[in-house]
């Protein structure tokens, strides 16, 4: 079990990276231990991926129990977690960064929770005054450079990468994303 003073330093660590101030990485470990401990950071994500999809999901069938879908949706955000450490750890002896894997790994972590929460603030926040989708897409796309830059921020000092590679982990992570949801969107059959 993390006890809320880890929570706290990771977040803060992570709040500083999304500053642009690379002695956030001070805050996470360097161990394989580290890094499995950084996925705590799910469960605080969590919650809003249910935000999320209870305004945007995916509708399944008519009829599909509930235990069922929650089964499925719970699977897709574990596994959509899991997959792109799993191919960066086989792509970071090509990059030249294995040593500095696991401590990349906690930071990324712990900033998808601030980077999450960016993006639900500002989706919640113009759900609610019902901003118009001009707006909305105008500030989720401006949204979206600020994120893929602290990604890049975040691959570039955490794995010790130069501009060009780490431009690479961080396309690698948005396609593995995208091929994702396009996957389990395509499990979904809807009528």
């Amino acid at each position: 079990m993390i006890t809320g003073v880890e929570v706290h330093r990771a977040l803060y660590g992570a709040g500083l990276l999304a500053k642009f101030d690379k002695d956030g990485l001070n805050a996470f470990g360097h161990e394989g231990t580290d890094a499995a401990r950084s996925f705590y950071a799910m469960a605080i994500v969590a919650p809003m991926y249910v935000i999320w999809m209870l305004l945007y999901g995916q509708p399944h069938p008519e009829g599909t129990p509930f235990l069922s879908v929650a089964l499925f949706e719970a699977l897709v955000y574990i596994i959509g977690w899991l997959i792109f450490p799993l191919v960066l750890w086989h792509l970071s002896p090509v990059l030249g960064c294995r040593d500095r894997y696991f401590h990349f790994l906690s930071a990324y972590n712990w900033a998808a929770v601030i980077q999450n929460a960016v993006f639900m603030g500002m989706d919640l926040t113009f759900w609610l005054i019902g901003a118009p989708l001009g707006a909305r897409g105008f500030f989720g796309l401006i949204l979206l450079v600020y994120v893929l830059l602290y990604g890049w921020f975040v691959a570039r000092h955490g794995l010790g990468l130069a501009p060009g590679p780490a431009v690479t982990v961080v396309a690698l992570d948005m396609i593995i994303s995208m091929f994702w949801e396009l996957i389990t969107d395509g499990m979904i059959i809807a009528p």
